[in-house]
């Protein structure tokens, strides 16, 4: 894709960014220079087509700035609306709707399809889960945690709860176990209380929700996948959400959207 764009694509040694976009300006050219330090494939990949996000995408003419490994595939920050529109590009780019979509309906949610989705894909993990949230037709969420306290969680749209950011992880979840140092990493998800990743007074007495999580040694942190697989409450939490919860500062639709 770069080589059709006419995009010259460098890999170098450097330790202050991840990825870079310089254009040449007035003409049709321009080069991505990615760290050669990157050890995980996917996530390289993902840094450059992050970069081609950049050059293609309308409003990123003056995006100019090297792009940190805080800013790639950093799902937390949603300030940096340039950044995260490149991700999003980047995750259709590597993770196409019309291939994923399939594939993640094929079976009930686990770790292991998402990961074999990103080798297929040669995409990174976190992107993979990121996208299996928008496209999987489950109640479930991605949670990414790091020293014990979470980063970022992603939503699909029949999942109607919300996920403190920032907060520590409650003892009993598999995801603080494993920063315990708890080998605790299963093949499928297992039943753990609600009430340990929701925070809300309409959980029904006895509800369970489903979690795996991996330990991602390359970044000290902890990716989990919360299901809901049956209900769990009478009532529809995120129509009374308050304002101030919201990390989007949106309404409900949108913030799925």
């Amino acid at each position: 894709v770069a080589s059709q764009l006419k995009l010259e694509l460098n890999e170098v040694d450097v330790d202050g960014f991840d990825g870079a976009l310089i254009r040449a300006e007035g003409i049709s050219f321009g080069a991505i220079a990615v760290r050669r330090g990157i050890s995980e494939e996917g996530r390289k990949n993902f840094t450059i087509a992050h970069e081609i996000g950049h050059y293609v995408l309308p409003g990123h003419e003056k995006c100019d700035e090297v792009c940190l490994d805080t800013d790639v595939g950093n799902w937390s920050d949603a300030g940096k609306q340039l950044e995260r529109e490149a991700d999003q590009f980047a995750a259709e780019l590597l993770i196409p709707t019309s291939y994923a979509r399939p594939r993640f309906s094929e079976t009930p949610p686990s770790l292991q399809t998402i990961s074999a989705v990103a080798t297929d894909c040669r995409a990174s993990l976190s992107a993979t889960a990121w996208r299996y949230c928008d496209l999987a037709p489950y109640a479930c969420a991605i949670v990414w945690s790091k020293d014990s306290r979470i980063a970022w969680s992603r939503a699909s749209g029949e999942f109607d709860f919300f996920i403190e950011w920032g907060k520590y992880l409650e003892k009993g979840t598999f995801a603080r176990a494993l920063f315990e140092g708890d080998k605790m990493e299963g093949d499928s998800p297992n039943p753990v209380p609600a009430g340990l990743w929701l925070d809300s007074r309409r959980l029904n007495e006895g509800a369970e929700i489903w979690e795996q999580s991996v330990f991602l040694r390359n970044y000290r942190s902890v990716l989990s996948l919360l299901w809901i697989k049956e209900p769990i409450s009478t009532e529809n939490e995120t129509n009374d959400l308050l304002p101030e919860l919201d990390p989007f500062g949106l309404d409900s639709v949108k913030r799925r959207r």
